[in-house]
């Protein structure tokens, strides 16, 4: 599948790749073959450009196409250059979409980047393939969040490098160029300047990132703005624009206005295209949330009758396996009431109830089709939550007995963990 890809900051050993070739040199300086003036040059040099590669962010400005390859639980992105990478279901953190004129655009926020990825897709069939390998629902879900400003120990950074690779070019320049004392005395009224960059240029570098200052959560959007953070439901986002200064929010009275400030890019602030992808989901959440977006079709109450309800779990497995028994000799099967295709829907959903769609993996396991275990095994792979996950592989166990035991055993430890989240009063603690 051909997609439109961006990544903005990449795996972060990509982040360090800059640095590899000055800090080598610097190394070799100090502890190569040789000595003296040269040995002296190459360290000053080195150390110079150290904090030249630092000025730059090497965060992908603009989308490349790319190549992806859906698989249980995982995404591949291929032909992408250093954005090369194996995206699991189970480092994705947040995720939402929006639809453009010319297709889709699906952010979705991974646990291990400071800035969310998006994917560009020609249509819905494609977005909802990466998001079955995903194990992304129809509304998305968790937080999404970008950071348009940096902390001010980034643009002390910024100067101090410049400071630092001045002062060492310069001493450099002066020593080969007229002599080695005129170096010398150069090196030591501009060394005191460098030194002090390379202490801002190095606790810049090693500084957290900033807060995100456009946060997307399930209730609403929180903004960080000039006077501290501004809660803003969906639903009262009337419009929202690029301004020079950042993203301008139309909402209701008493407000009326709110601007989330922005960055440059070099200082971590967000390229044009992030601020397209910006402005592109807040407004497809604000129809969404205004009821204009494309409904789910929700096909729960056709598959209610394989509830649980209170049954033991031996016997509930039991009527599972007849009813799947049912399903498998045809629909025109006395007593079958269920539809293959509502039954999929379900298991494949990661919205839907964990007991349902564990009930619905083990009803279809009876399928004579051979690629119906692939199928399951791919629904399984995309689970984040680890309860739901455990049910769904109980359900689809061959061994009868040992699946009941397993689940009895975990809802024991289920009840077990509720009952610790409540207090002496029976009221939910705060961990609840």
């Amino acid at each position: 599948m051909r997609v439109g890809f961006s990544d903005p900051r990449g795996p972060k050993v990509w982040g360090l790749v800059p640095y590899v070739f000055p800090v080598a040199a610097l190394l070799f300086a100090v502890f190569g073959p040789i000595s003296g003036l040269a040995a002296t040059m190459i360290g000053l040099s080195a150390f110079g450009l150290f904090h030249v590669v630092g000025l730059f962010d090497y965060r992908q400005r603009a989308p490349r196409i790319a190549e992806l390859t859906l698989g249980a639980g995982y995404v591949d992105v291929e032909k992408a250059g250093a954005r090369n990478q194996r995206i699991h279901a189970k480092d994705i953190v947040g995720a939402t979409t929006a639809r453009t004129s010319s297709g889709l655009l699906l952010t979705l926020m991974h646990k291990k980047r400071e800035h969310p990825i998006t994917l560009e897709v020609p249509d819905e069939a494609s977005a909802e393939k990466v998001r079955h390998a995903l194990g992304i629902g129809h509304g998305g879900f968790g937080v999404v969040a970008w950071r348009t400003l940096s902390e001010g120990s980034r643009r002390s950074a910024f100067v101090g490098r410049i400071l630092a690779a001045l002062a060492s070019f310069i001493t450099v320049a002066a020593t080969l160029a007229i002599s080695t004392s005129v170096g010398v005395g150069i090196g030591a009224i501009v060394g005191m300047f460098g030194f002090v960059g390379a202490i801002l240029g190095l606790a810049g570098l090693l500084a957290s990132p900033a807060e995100p200052s456009v946060v997307m959560t399930a209730e609403g959007l929180r903004l960080r703005t000039p006077r501290g953070w501004f809660a803003l439901p969906y639903d009262a986002v009337q419009r929202v624009d690029e301004h020079p200064a950042g993203l301008a929010f139309t909402v209701p009275e008493p407000y009326r206005s709110v601007l989330v400030e922005r960055a440059g890019f070099l200082f971590g602030g967000p390229s044009a295209d992030d601020q397209r992808v910006i402005v592109a989901q807040i407004r497809a959440a604000a129809l969404r949330a205004r009821g204009m977006g494309p409904m789910k079709n929700d096909v729960t109450g056709r598959v209610d009758v394989l509830r649980r309800n209170g049954e033991p779990p031996r016997d509930w497995l039991v009527r599972l396996d007849m009813a799947g028994q049912m399903l498998a000799a045809g629909s025109g099967y006395r007593g079958n009431t269920l539809d293959v295709e509502d039954l999929w829907s379900i298991l494949e959903d990661p919205e839907a109830d964990a007991e349902l769609r564990a009930a619905a993996a083990r009803v279809l396991r009876h399928s004579p089709k051979p690629e119906t275990r692939v199928r399951i095994a791919a629904a399984v792979a995309a689970v984040r939550d680890e309860s739901t996950h455990q049910r769904l592989r109980i359900a689809v166990r061959d061994d009868l007995d040992a699946a009941g035991q397993e689940l009895a055993y975990l809802d024991a430890n289920e009840r077990t963990a509720q009952s610790m989240r409540m207090d002496g009063r029976g009221r939910p603690g705060p961990g609840r």
